[in-house]
């Protein structure tokens, strides 16, 4: 019998994902540049649901029409390759998923490649990581809608679940639409986890509180409104013993970057959209690949650490509250950058969807969003986030207070602030920067009494 459907890729992910869909029925015929890797695979997971094609033909050959395929492989080169070559071998109406963390410009060249072969193609986000391709992940589907209604049928039971119990995968919108909703998920998760490092290096280094008190702290904060994948995690990796030593305490201070963070900094530039601490994290990430430039200097500036006047529980409290409307912030700026690219790339995005997709499966899930509506709109004119946003003010500015007394850098905490301090004032400082323009390049300025383009004599 002819397969449900292909899978290339045997790695971490794409293994996985092929597990998944055997649970809920599927068969699958697997393929990997190592026929080896492919062997261990159906040895190790039995033949029922997984077929080992003898050549790449053979795999072609063997799935039911119209082919469906899902392609779990690095982006970049490795995928680009397997693409050209799927395209010379399918025939029109077969349709193929690209599940890898690839840059949307790069999902709509393979789309428009493709379609000149009548072979349609799905560009989708996955998040959550190992576990959640194996449990259920959170699938962000974009590009060809043909694609998405004839892999709509084994998307749905495979992913993950919303609040509600619904399927934690929709289509985003046209061309690379998944891939951007994706990247710009990655980069919110970049001023997530940064921001929870700095509320981690508040504790250990101004109160030197050793990992498991850390710990508990955190399991306090994942049982109230500051709930989320990320914290729950984090009492984890604060927990985690190797030979009797804190992990943590073993682990290199330098943080690795695949891409995403970065491109959604490139994004919101490209697109003038804020996002200062999603673009903060990309530069911690930065600083931390420095090490050895970072221990030169380090004694020649002595550390200031003046005793906090205020308790470890005090603290706590502040911390919980900075970081609960730093989410607020974080999220309003990724949605900041969707409403933006949403009107220059014509995605015809559901952000409702977006935000219901995300409530399960992927890293940035939080009870928050079981709160946020429809962000198609600023979070900040949203009932919930204000009410936040006047409770926490004093506390996030404290906070942020507190690391600079203590010489923290504050990226992510900061950033989010900023981004609120700017967006909520009428009056700005650009006024200033209109003088000097005006001042020193005769670029003109507008005025507030008077319509029109003006320029000064500064002689």
């Amino acid at each position: 019998m002819p397969s449900n459907l292909g899978l290339i890729g045997l790695g971490t992910m794409g293994k996985a994902f092929a597990r998944n869909l055997a649970s809920r029925g599927f068969t699958l015929s697997l393929w990997n540049r190592t026929q080896e890797r492919i062997t261990d695979f159906v040895s190790e997971f039995g033949d029922e649901f997984f077929y080992e094609p003898s050549s790449f033909e053979d795999f072609i050959n063997s799935l039911e029409a119209p082919r469906k395929i899902v392609v779990f492989l690095p982006a970049g080169e490795a995928t680009e390759s397997t693409l050209k070559q799927l395209s010379e071998l399918l025939d029109k109406g077969d349709v193929i998923m690209d599940a890898a963390n690839q840059h949307f410009l790069e999902s709509q060249y393979f789309q428009d490649m493709l379609s000149e072969k009548g072979v349609h193609l799905l560009s989708c986000g996955v998040s959550g990581g190992e576990e959640g391709a194996l449990k259920g992940p959170s699938m962000m589907p974009g590009g060809s809608n043909e694609a998405w209604e004839l892999f709509k049928p084994i998307l749905v039971p495979a992913a993950a679940e919303d609040f509600n119990g619904g399927a934690c995968v929709a289509y985003m919108g046209e061309r690379g639409a998944g891939h951007y909703v994706k990247m710009v998920h990655n980069g919110i998760e970049y001023a997530e986890m940064q921001m929870l490092a700095e509320a981690y290096k508040i504790l250990k280094e101004v109160f030197r509180l050793p990992h498991d008190e850390v710990a508990d702290i955190f399991e306090g904060w994942a049982r109230g409104p500051l709930g989320s994948f990320l914290v729950d995690i984090s009492v984890d990796v604060l927990r985690k013993k190797e030979d009797g030593q804190d992990l943590l305490d073993l682990i290199q201070d330098k943080a690795g970057q695949k891409g995403t963070g970065r491109w959604t900094s490139e994004e919101s530039l490209r697109l003038g959209v804020p996002t200062p601490s999603i673009t903060g994290a990309v530069f911690m990430r930065g600083f931390s690949a420095e090490k050895s430039d970072r221990v030169k200097l380090e004694p020649s500036f002595s550390l200031d650490r003046p005793m906090p006047n205020m308790t470890v529980n005090e603290v706590v409290t502040h911390l919980g509250q900075a970081m609960l409307a730093a989410r607020v912030s974080n999220f309003e700026q990724g949605f900041a950058l969707l409403r933006a690219a949403n009107k220059e790339y014509k995605f015809n995005l559901n952000f409702k969807e977006i935000v219901r997709v995300w409530q399960g499966g992927c890293i940035i899930r939080s009870v928050m969003l079981k709160e946020m509506g429809d962000p198609s709109k600023s979070l900040y004119s949203m009932e919930f986030a204000q009410r936040i946003l006047m409770e926490s003010h004093s506390s996030w500015k404290a906070m942020v207070q507190l690391g600079t007394d203590q010489s923290i850098p504050m990226l992510a905490l900061n950033g989010a602030l900023t981004h609120f301090e700017a967006s909520r004032q009428s009056r700005s400082s650009a006024n200033f920067i209109q003088a000097l323009r005006d001042r020193f390049g005769a670029h003109s300025y507008e005025r507030l009494d008077k319509e029109g383009s003006f320029h000064s004599d500064w002689s």
